[in-house]
């Protein structure tokens, strides 16, 4: 498990943590530089490493962020709720994954898992806030039916619905090839070139890099 620092983007400071196997899934810490508000986006797991990271950016842990409620994706959320006392949001049509979430990570791993146990939902694609700044919520729907991706302008956080020279599988309940095919260029016409996309497992890319491919693949 690393944690490492990213330059600053504009506004914000980005780290990602790679949790531990076997998802090695990219849980992303955020802070807003003037006001020191942070979220936590998808702490898949290792929540003392996560804590070790949100305190030492320094700042106000104002809420987890969930892109989706599969397990590699929220397996630190409750201990983080419990010890920073913040609320987990997520997009309404997500909750039915959220509460299968524990089965489906028995499905894998053989154990259970506890879920997230305070959920502010929303609907729709309503801007979320971060230090006074409008954060743009995507709705991406395919890999699950309430993935979202996170626009902050100078990088957006996809998820699992794009990687770089990839995309989220469609196979799980409630995925969708066909809406995941209609997200992806809809997501990606929203975003200038350089804007950096940094996904749920492994690096990232610029949108254009993505555009590019997507082109390409479709």
């Amino acid at each position: 498990m690393t944690a490492q620092q990213f330059d600053s983007f504009g506004e914000f400071a980005l780290t990602v943590v790679v949790t531990s196997p076997p998802w090695y899934e990219n849980c992303y810490v955020v802070r807003h530089k003037d006001s020191g508000e942070i979220v936590i986006v998808d702490p898949g797991g290792d929540a003392d490493r996560i804590l070790e990271v949100v305190r030492a950016m320094n700042g106000t842990p104002k809420a987890i962020w969930l892109t989706h409620g599969h397990p590699d994706h929220l397996g630190a959320a409750r201990a983080l709720e419990l010890e920073l006392g913040i609320p987990t949001v997520a997009h309404a049509d997500e909750a039915s994954v959220i509460a299968r979430s524990s089965d489906l990570n028995k499905s894998f791993t053989g154990q259970a898992q506890e879920g997230p146990g305070n959920v502010t939902y929303f609907s729709g694609e309503a801007n979320l806030e971060l230090g006074g700044k409008a954060i743009r919520v995507v709705h991406t729907p395919g890999h699950t039916p309430g993935g979202i991706c996170f626009d902050f302008g100078d990088f957006a956080l996809t998820g699992d619905t794009l990687f770089r020279h990839g995309v989220g599988r469609t196979d799980l309940p409630g995925g969708s090839e066909q809406k995941l095919w209609e997200s992806i260029p809809r997501f990606l016409g929203l975003l200038p070139d350089d804007c950096q996309l940094f996904s749920g497992h492994g690096p990232e890319w610029p949108a254009g890099e993505a555009r590019r491919w997507w082109r390409m693949m479709s």
